[in-house]
């Protein structure tokens, strides 16, 4: 809910149906803009963490190897200036808080979302943008790609 940028709503119950299924199946593609509270050192790689609800700490998320379900996002630094790094994510799974999680952990990038206020430090906002998004779109049969750019 914290996160600002792009949303898809569906018009009707089918065209709902053939989005969710884009979604399950992984074919939209998601792109975020995400400005961390220090540096990455890596120009891009991929995270993989498994995520589950932490039990005594909801709604916040925790890695978990045992019950944990698979959570992946691919990344790409943009630039790093004064102790932050502006980045590019790519979420090939979708699970809750994943990209907090994956940018704030220890075996993630151990560099949270400024203004995290589960994983890092609340500010005025969470600087976290979804900025593109990629599908087939239900009525046209045709890919479609939305862009808005973050005003951070």
């Amino acid at each position: 809910m914290s996160t600002s940028g792009l949303l898809l709503i569906a018009k009707s119950e089918e065209i709902y149906k053939d989005l969710q299924s884009q979604f399950i199946k992984r074919t939209i593609q998601k792109r975020y803009v995400a400005i961390l509270d220090g540096i990455v050192p890596n120009d891009e790689g991929l995270i993989d963490l498994p995520l589950r609800v932490d039990l005594d700490n909801r709604p916040n998320q925790l890695v978990c190897y045992e019950h944990g379900k698979s959570a992946q996002t691919k990344y790409k630094v943009i630039a790093r200036k004064e102790g932050k790094t502006r980045i590019h994510f790519y979420p090939i799974s979708g699970r809750t808080h994943q990209l907090r999680v994956h940018a704030s952990h220890s075996l993630g990038l151990n560099c949270p979302i400024l203004g995290d206020d589960l994983y890092g430090t609340k500010l005025d906002r969470l600087y976290l943008h979804a900025e593109e998004i990629t599908f087939l779109h239900p009525v046209l049969k045709e890919n479609i790609t939305i862009f808005e750019e973050a005003e951070f």
